[in-house]
């Protein structure tokens, strides 16, 4: 009775907790004590495993959540997917055909202190963090429980997922945000140095990856070590600095990738008849990603609502198109089967409004199930093979680089050859294939920051919409989020913002 009375008492400890606001309030140790919860983990390690898996999959939906920080009938706020497409329409690479949800950060006023766009972010990303800190309190260190070790793994995964997207885009030079890391939460904290998250970062991944070997997971959903291994990847692409840094992010890319299947070249388009659309967590190349049901729909709240050209949602009903930049487009060789993910006039398409698809507009992305069910995409096979690509071509390895294009590039372009490029020529191939290869799934604003590019979408021909025709120089402070009003409100130990 002891046991089941305890495990009642966390689980209501949890709930109480999880309606609050305040993030630095919630301390789960004023309600259960260590030495319980040790208790609970060695006497009945069963019910301590139902409670975190629990906390997990609460997490796991926050990926897809519906108004995940806001309440209301937001309709761009819709978990991780939401936040991809911001950030994409912060980039030279999409376009917006009207101004409509999302519209915000096309225009980039959704950066800014006072936008909900700044806040929806800040607290997505805080309330995964939050979750995982409970796991972690939950989780003793010492535990014998092979599977309590393996979720303390993906917990700190996951924590470093939140992270590693906070530090890129709320991050000032070296100046970061709040760092809560201490699973008892009870301070308000000012802003953390950004080494500091790099370093808390890369640790939680390392401590992931070192404990998640033999851990078998049951769906694409849970993080499992070929998960980490990509996040990794990405870590090493985005704050390497030297040669084994370069060679870390390509070891990682490729285990990541390792057993996984690029996929056919039958489903890379929609002309074909096993079109993929994107919306199918069986797809054999993903890695990581969402199986979307009629539970976890979001309906017009969605992705595919806000991208597809040819769904019934706010893309195909209001004309709300997401198109592609036309240096990006008009780029891509005849030959290259994703030419057809951006719409070609002749093609003759209507939206379901009844209005003609726009030329370039996406038809990359397309859920074909009714009541917006497609699945949503965050890792697969394709990055890793382009984080290998650019990691070996800083490293020095071009014909390493060249290699891993080839094996994917060949797979979308039967006439694909990159023999004759080197240096800042192959450098840019590189770029122009992952912008290519990724557009819509939430890099390129992280690409062009780092990069040290600039935002251009004034030169001459540009078919970027007149409310976002905007540029600014590489380096600009306008491609910082501004730390949200509330949070600028109510931690005293934060007195000074982002520039405006």
């Amino acid at each position: 009775m002891k046991k089941i009375n305890l495990l009642i008492a966390i689980t209501i400890s949890l709930i109480i907790v999880s309606c609050s606001d305040d993030f630095a309030s919630r301390n789960l140790g004023e309600k259960v004590s260590a030495d319980q919860i040790k208790d609970v983990a060695t006497s009945s390690p069963e019910g301590l495993l139902t409670i975190v898996n629990g906390l997990e999959a609460g997490n796991n939906f926050f990926l897809n959540d519906f108004n995940t920080a806001q309440g209301g009938n937001i309709h761009d706020d819709y978990g991780q997917k939401s936040i991809d497409l911001d950030l994409d329409l912060m980039s030279n690479d999409m376009v917006m055909a009207i101004n409509h949800w999302h519209g915000n950060c096309y225009r980039y006023t959704g950066r800014q202190t006072e936008n909900r766009i700044s806040d929806m972010v800040w607290k997505f990303y805080y309330k995964i963090i939050y979750n995982m800190n409970l796991n972690l309190k939950l989780l003793p260190v010492d535990t014998s429980v092979q599977d309590l070790k393996y979720l303390r793994a993906r917990t700190k995964a996951m924590r470093a997922f939140a992270y590693f997207n906070l530090v890129r885009i709320y991050a000032n030079g070296e100046t970061a945000f709040p760092i809560y890391s201490n699973q008892e939460i009870t301070d308000v904290l000012g802003r953390g140095t950004t080494s500091a998250v790099k370093g808390l970062i890369l640790s939680d991944l390392e401590y992931a990856y070192n404990n998640l070997t033999g851990y078998s997971r049951t769906n694409k959903l849970s993080l499992d070590k070929k998960v980490v291994a990509g996040l990794l990847a990405r870590y090493y692409l985005e704050f390497g600095t030297t040669t084994t840094d370069y060679n870390k992010a390509a070891q990682y890319a490729i285990e990541a990738r390792g057993g996984v299947t690029l996929m056919s070249s039958n489903m890379i388009n929609f002309q074909d008849a096993n079109w993929d659309g994107f919306s199918s967590i069986d797809n054999p190349e993903w890695i990581w990603g969402t199986d979307i049901d009629g539970s976890t729909s979001t309906i017009y709240a969605s992705f595919f609502s806000q991208m597809g050209s040819l769904n019934a949602g706010y893309a195909g009903l209001l004309n709300a198109f997401k198109i592609g930049d036309r240096r990006l487009v008009d780029a891509i060789p005849a030959t290259d089967k994703r030419a057809d993910w951006f719409n070609k006039t002749s093609n003759g398409l209507s939206a379901p409004s009844g209005a003609a698809v726009p030329n370039r507009a996406n038809l990359k992305f397309y859920d074909p199930t009714s009541g917006f069910q497609g699945d949503y995409v965050y890792m697969r096979a394709a990055e890793m093979y382009l984080i290998e690509a650019e990691a070996k071509f800083l490293a020095g390895d071009e014909t390493g680089a060249k290699n891993a294009l080839t094996t994917l590039v060949s797979t979308r372009d039967t006439a694909y050859s990159n023999s004759a490029l080197t240096g800042v020529a192959l450098r840019d191939h590189i770029r122009f294939q992952r912008s290519l290869e990724l557009w819509g799934e939430g890099f390129s604003f992280f690409d062009m920051k780092r990069w040290n590019l600039p935002l251009d979408r004034t030169y001459t021909g540009t078919n970027h919409t007149t409310f976002g025709l905007v540029s600014f120089p590489a380096g600009s402070s306008k491609f910082i989020f501004q730390i949200p009003q509330v949070e600028m409100l109510n931690n005293i130990n934060i007195t000074e913002n982002n520039p405006f």
